[in-house]
């Protein structure tokens, strides 16, 4: 009889968030090759349901991802394979699993605990938002294996903490607490261990009730904003205002700030 595919990643909805958790616990949740290849068709999946507005990502079991699956890695060097032959594909993959949330047209809150390594950390950064249990420790780890970061952690890196203590993220074997990545802007808030499933679902909602299409045009304009000038910024800008003052989630914002009340944005229109 043949056995059934690990399912290495998990996908669910409740209500309009949809959930996708990391479920290789028992490797805390490493990374290799084919649970990227779930991972990408989760977000693909969530990405193409009209009824989910926004997406948690997560992981199972004591961390959220030790990051790249070492094992493997060192399973493959003893059987004399080509060493960089490894990297070729695998890495490929987890590149496109950070890209795949960055050019999603919906909010990504990542939700991390335990320990935030290697690549699971720049996967981190990919996402929109981050909360983390207190007690959650990142480092980006490669540097003790004699590699260099990837999965886009030397790009956003430096943008978000500044070069010198990018280098010290990348070039020292240095590990930071929950409160240090809060200080240093690489997550948004801290919550303790009994109310962090509350605060992930209370997030996610706030995401999940917003206006869908200006939520979409505000996470295209931060992203545009790593390369644009500022007068090609500010002309985005301008191009999508004029497309979300069309919609009708404007006039019901519009109402809504008028009779002071909250406003009931549309969960079907995308205008």
């Amino acid at each position: 009889m043949g056995t059934e595919k690990e399912e290495m990643v998990l996908s669910d909805i409740d209500g309009n968030v949809g959930y996708i958790t990391l479920n290789r616990p028992h490797h805390l949740n490493a990374f290799n090759l084919e649970l990227a290849g779930q991972f990408l068709k989760a977000v693909e999946t969530l990405g193409d349901n009209r009824s989910v507005r926004a997406i948690v990502v997560r992981g199972a079991g004591r961390a959220f991802s030790a990051g790249g699956d070492v094992r493997e890695m060192h399973a493959h060097v003893l059987e004399g394979k080509d060493r960089a032959a490894y990297f070729r594909s695998p890495l490929a993959a987890f590149n496109r699993m950070g890209l795949s949330l960055r050019q999603l047209p919906k909010p990504v809150l990542a939700a991390v605990h335990g320990a935030v390594a290697g690549v699971a950390f720049n996967l981190m950064l990919m996402c929109d938002l981050k909360i983390a249990r207190d007690g959650t420790r990142f480092t980006q780890a490669f540097i003790g294996l004699g590699l260099s970061p990837d999965g886009g952690g030397t790009y956003l890196l430096p943008h978000l903490v500044g070069y010198a203590r990018a280098c010290e993220l990348t070039m020292l074997p240095r590990e930071i607490d929950d409160r240090t990545a809060l200080e240093w802007g690489l997550i948004n808030r801290i919550a303790s261990s009994g109310t962090f499933g509350r605060e992930i679902g209370e997030m996610a909602e706030v995401l999940a009730s917003g206006p869908a299409a200006a939520l979409a045009r505000t996470k295209s304009l931060l992203n545009q904003a790593y390369e644009n000038s500022l007068v090609k910024q500010m002309e985005a800008e301008r191009l999508a205002q004029i497309e979300n003052a069309a919609s009708d989630d404007f006039g019901e914002g519009l109402a809504a700030f008028v009779e002071k009340r909250h406003p009931n944005f549309n969960k079907e229109h995308n205008g």
